[in-house]
């Protein structure tokens, strides 16, 4: 998955009005590796492999790291945060698109 594609996700996420389920069904018709959308509408998509991301870039744009059940690694930004673990992404609606794709820039899959 390109990050386009997760761009792409995120702004029908940050623009959607509706419950989870409804989102749910919306990002899966655009994308097979959508793999749930939590009650704050974040999403969670599987990737083709493991997932990394440069966490001294996650910290230069302020991001703190947090504990995000069952995602080993978490930032959270003045708004939103991005969680990762294995191969799964979990990226919030909330983040601002700026950070996000200097994010998907650095998202390095193994």
């Amino acid at each position: 998955m390109l990050s386009m594609d997760l761009t792409e996700l995120y702004r029908i996420a940050r623009n959607f009005k509706g419950s989870p389920a409804e989102l749910q069904t919306l990002l899966r018709q655009k994308s097979r590796n959508v793999v749930s959308v939590g009650d704050d509408l974040s999403f969670v998509v599987r990737l083709d492999g493991t997932v990394s991301i440069d966490e001294n870039i996650l910290e230069e744009m302020d991001g703190k790291w947090k504990r995000l059940y069952p995602f080993r690694n978490c930032y959270v930004f003045e708004r939103g945060y991005i969680a990762w673990d294995g191969r799964f992404l979990r990226v919030s609606r909330e983040i601002d698109e700026k950070i996000l794709e200097k994010i998907l820039s650095s998202l390095n899959i193994e």
